[in-house]
């Protein structure tokens, strides 16, 4: 376990964000959590309407899915942190375990992989629920009456990033002409080759 920081009286936000500990979290955390948030948020009904064509009952089913999945990995993702911790597993591991497998996810969508669509959209959606690892990584860096500003900063990073990523494909898909209110569903895929 790594030695918490140097006393409360001593860890202020200005040390939180100096700290380098806090700078190898926030900026995997905006990654992951913000692209989860943002895609669940404001893209997934967009992509399953435009690229999937779903209809409205089916983009609704999917939703639903996905916001069980948001709620069901946040609290596996704390119990199982709970429960490896005592078997030496830090959480800083099923973080990066989380990551990989939220790349894997986003892969298997832009890829267009023969899946149950429930499969990755469930991944991405429960992938939103990891901002408890990053509590819990975050309460081994500082003091327990330093938590609050520490975790408030990580959700500064956190929320940062689901807006930046929440804007940042819009400007992409923005470059289709939209037809009726939807894109085509090339211009949701950055890896796929015209021709």
């Amino acid at each position: 376990m790594t030695a918490p920081a140097q006393g409360s009286a001593s860890v202020n936000l200005r040390s939180i964000f100096l700290d380098p500990r806090f700078w190898r979290l926030a900026p995997l955390c905006a990654t992951c959590i913000g692209t989860a948030w943002a895609l669940q948020g404001l893209w997934s009904a967009q992509w399953l309407t435009d690229v999937e064509r779903l209809d409205r009952a089916g983009v609704i089913r999917h939703l639903f899915v996905m916001t069980v999945a948001l709620s069901a990995g946040a609290l596996l993702l704390g119990m199982t942190a709970d429960r490896l911790r005592r078997h030496g597993v830090r959480p800083q591991t099923i973080l990066a375990v989380v990551a990989a497998l939220f790349i894997t996810a986003q892969l298997a969508l832009i890829l267009r992989l023969p899946l149950p669509s429930y499969l990755p959209w469930s991944m991405v959606a429960a992938v939103g629920g990891a901002n408890v690892l990053g509590y819990a990584i975050l309460a081994e860096y500082f003091p327990k009456e330093a938590i609050g500003r520490a975790n408030g900063a990580l959700n500064v990073f956190q929320l940062s990033g689901a807006f930046a990523l929440q804007y940042a494909p819009g400007l992409v898909i923005g470059h289709w002409t939209s037809e009726t209110g939807h894109y085509p569903a090339v211009a949701y895929q950055p890896l796929s080759v015209s021709g």
